[in-house]
């Protein structure tokens, strides 16, 4: 997993150079909650909502695509743990691109607004969480094909 500031993602496009595309779609919409935006190698969306206690829900992980979750507003917490230090809970689905774990985490994070995080197919990553209290959060999720 890779965390930054926003204004630092394009440095990563040597990971993925469809990452820069990814980059231009999201400086080029209007914030729409209810809309996927396409492009050559991926899609973005973006979401709103209020987050989860950080011990609630499953890892997940991604074959087909790489996120780049970016915090607009408000901030959430993100666990990590490498994929061979967790348990299968549900098998892998190709069409949601998604592998569901258990496990603990290996490190947790906070990522205000302003900064991001890059999954890898790698990383188990359980995001949108919180530790004491609640906090809201706008974000955008750029998924890039690997």
């Amino acid at each position: 997993m890779i965390i930054d500031l926003i204004e630092n993602l394009d440095e990563y496009r040597s990971i993925n150079p469809k990452l820069s595309i990814g980059l231009e779609k999201l400086n080029g919409v209007e914030i729409d909650y209810n809309k996927r935006f396409d492009f050559d190698g991926g899609y973005l969306f973006f979401q709103e909502g209020t987050t989860n206690p950080i011990d609630e829900g499953t890892f997940e992980a991604h074959k087909k695509y790489m996120d780049i979750q970016i915090v607009l507003d408000g901030s959430e917490y993100v666990a990590w743990v490498p994929i061979n230090q967790l348990v299968v809970d549900i098998e892998y689905n190709a069409e949601k691109d998604v592998v569901r774990f258990n496990g603990s985490p290996k490190e947790i994070m906070k990522i205000n607004k302003g900064m991001a995080y890059i999954c890898l197919p790698h990383d188990g990553h359980k995001a949108l969480k919180h530790i004491n209290q609640a906090t809201k959060y706008k974000k955008a999720i750029i998924k890039i094909e690997i």
